[in-house]
């Protein structure tokens, strides 16, 4: 209907005196969200001011410009809704690529963790160039495949890994190891093999980023777990089969929560308290741990395997009665989620002929042991996403807690224990 038309059909509607409930409806229905003016009167009847208000917006050309202001508004929303959506599903994306490429930098960086970087025997130092070769190999594989991925999970931490190495280029540049264009790494074997035959300190600087907790390689090795889950299972790592990953999940139980809120409760225990003992006895018992996910579990190897275990179910026991006594209420929250870990794998456990005792200590029978199948032994502690690997998880964030104290907010770890880029190349470089 024309303006024209509008007002004549007004014009004889008032000089023939009817009823314009109707047209007047049908516009204010119309115009009504936008101009908050048309509409009945109060007595149901005719408003003729408002229906000359919705067509005076509508003859200056204000109505459009609200309609136009409108729809954008609706188009935005639409837009961010829809942009919602979208992130929400690209974290249930799977990438099997980026999965795969994940466990093995894994196993690369765990290897790494086991060397001797103390012996610079020409044998020892082959074998740590190995070593660290295969790990630059699988480096490259997953950051090419995760910083391509749909998975926004996966790429947000194949970045994170990215930033990591970058805030330590100057000491991976110090021992033969370079950045590409494309983020991947090289490694001069040569320069990194001069290292130990030299006085430059260089051997120092390799085990400062590929030995032991804390390390450049632990903290590769993190990232690729985390990777690994997203990548392998999408959104179904946040289901309480994976709420161990990182220090942010929970698999205590109750009793240990109150337990830990009890303690902290005690006047002498605080978060900043450092406990040596505690830090000593973690330290001790990732290399346990690390060891058995490294070796050949076998049944034709029962004897090294015992061994091995034996060793870890000691150093297991020590953690546990260290930080009974510790001072400092994360070690003593960590050490409740590693007491419930275990718990968890009790059948497990049996099954080899250990025992999870009443003081959550474990007791092994040697005989029970090498009569069982090896293979339970390997299914515990080898691979990706395995209980070693869990176990991993909570000890480093034990060892964190006490040798630093809440001063590692300021250092290399955030207080969820994951690895925090800022300062960990000037922390590394004073160090050494």
């Amino acid at each position: 209907m024309t303006d024209t038309e509008v007002e004549q059909h007004y014009t004889e509607g008032c000089d023939m005196g009817i009823s314009l409930n109707g047209l007047n409806s049908g516009l204010a229905d119309t115009y009504s969200s936008l101009l908050s003016g048309a509409g009945s009167g109060s007595s149901g009847g005719f408003d003729g001011s408002s229906l000359l208000t919705d067509y005076a917006a509508i003859k200056n050309g204000s109505y459009g410009k609200m309609m136009k202001s409108y729809y954008s508004k609706m188009k935005a929303e639409e837009s961010e809704e829809e942009e919602k959506t979208s992130s929400s599903k690209s974290k249930k994306i799977k990438d099997a690529s980026s999965a795969s490429a994940a466990s093995s930098l894994y196993r690369s960086a765990s290897k790494l963790g086991t060397l001797n970087y103390d012996d610079h025997s020409e044998e020892n130092v082959e074998e740590i160039t190995d070593a660290v070769s295969a790990f630059i190999k699988d480096y490259n594989s997953l950051m090419k495949s995760g910083s391509k991925s749909d998975n926004a999970t996966v790429k947000k931490q194949t970045d994170a890994l990215y930033d990591t190495y970058y805030s330590n280029y100057k000491l991976f540049a110090k021992i033969g190891i370079t950045m590409n264009s494309d983020k991947t790494l090289s490694l001069d074997k040569d320069t990194f093999k001069k290292g130990f035959t030299d006085d430059s300190g260089r051997a120092g600087t390799v085990k400062t980023l590929f030995g032991g907790i804390g390390s450049f390689a632990d903290k590769a090795a993190d990232r690729a777990s985390r990777i690994y889950r997203a990548a392998g299972d999408g959104e179904s790592v946040t289901s309480s089969k994976a709420k161990y990953a990182g220090t942010t999940g929970s698999t205590s139980s109750g009793s240990s929560t109150s337990k830990t809120n009890s303690s902290s409760s005690n006047k002498d225990i605080s978060k900043t308290a450092e406990d040596p003992a505690s830090a000593a006895s973690a330290s001790t018992l990732y290399k346990s741990v690390e060891k058995l996910g490294a070796m050949d579990i076998s049944n034709d190897n029962k004897d090294k395997v015992y061994d091995a275990f034996s060793a870890f179910v000691k150093d297991y026991n020590a953690l546990i009665k260290n930080t009974n006594n510790s001072k400092n209420s994360n070690v003593i929250k960590q050490a409740d989620y590693l007491k419930s870990l275990v718990s968890g794998n009790k059948s497990a456990f049996s099954r080899m002929g250990v025992t999870v005792n009443s003081d959550k200590t474990l007791s092994i029978d040697e005989t029970k042991f090498k009569e069982a199948d090896m293979g339970n032994v390997k299914n515990l502690f080898s691979g990706v996403y395995s209980f070693g690997e869990k176990m991993t998880d909570r000890i480093n964030s034990i060892y964190r807690y006490a040798s630093q104290g809440e001063s590692l907010l300021n250092k290399t770890y955030t207080s969820q224990g994951g690895y925090s880029s800022v300062n960990a190349g000037s922390t590394l470089d004073t160090t050494l």
